[in-house]
């Protein structure tokens, strides 16, 4: 874990932790375009999750180390391959604020040869 907030650090080391944890993972994309200064927003495409293709998209919340020099939000909206691609081709809408521009994806083998 980063000593001290760098919102870019934290992405990293979040989207490697998540990557190992989640089998379902296939890629993350760290989405820090129009995000507050201590905001990671996150898309995950998870192959383990059901298609909810009545629902609106919407993230979870997780706020971390509230009340710290190092309080942040990390929200996660975790998706299907097949969302992902409707996504991209905007038939599905991200939440309100979120985009697309200047996207950082983090794949799987991205983190393999990482010292721990």
């Amino acid at each position: 874990m980063p000593d001290n907030f760098d919102r870019d650090s934290w992405a990293r080391w979040y989207a490697q932790e998540h990557l190992k944890t989640d089998p379902g993972i296939e890629k993350i994309f760290y989405l820090p375009t129009n995000a507050d200064e201590r905001e990671i927003r996150f898309v995950e495409i998870n192959t383990l999750i059901g298609d909810r293709t009545e629902d609106s998209l919407e993230p979870i919340d997780f706020g971390i180390d509230m009340g710290t020099e190092n309080a942040h939000r990390l929200f996660v909206l975790d998706v299907t391959p097949a969302q992902w691609q409707q996504i991209q081709s905007e038939n599905l809408s991200l939440p309100n604020g979120w985009s697309l521009d200047d996207l950082i994806a983090f794949p799987n083998d991205q983190f393999e040869t990482l010292p721990q």
